[in-house]
C-alpha cells in the first residue's frame, strides 16, 4: 500500500475543495515536529475522519526513521 500518496491525495483534495460542513480540524500538512511551519500553505482543514487516518498514515509513513516514527506514534496517540 502507498501510504505517501494516500496522504497527498487527501491533502490535495481538501487544498482543491476545503471541508465546509459540519466539525472540522486544522491539520498540519508537514507536522510542526518534523520541520513545518504555521503557515498558512501549511495547514489544511479536515474532517475528523481525514485527520485521524492522516495521522495514522504519517505512522506508516515515517516507520523507517526511528525518531520520526516516535513523533508520528506520539502525535497519533
Amino acid at each position: 500500500m502507498d501510504h505517501s500518496r494516500i496522504y497527498n491525495d487527501i491533502i490535495t483534495k481538501r487544498q482543491k475543495k476545503p471541508f465546509v460542513k459540519g466539525y472540522s480540524e486544522r491539520h498540519h500538512i508537514i507536522p510542526v515536529s518534523l520541520g513545518g511551519t504555521n503557515s498558512y500553505d501549511n495547514i489544511v482543514t479536515l474532517s475528523a475522519r481525514e485527520h485521524f487516518i492522516c495521522h495514522l498514515l504519517l505512522v506508516f509513513i515515517h516507520r523507517q526513521n526511528r525518531g520520526a516514527h516516535a513523533k508520528m506514534l506520539h502525535a497519533f496517540n
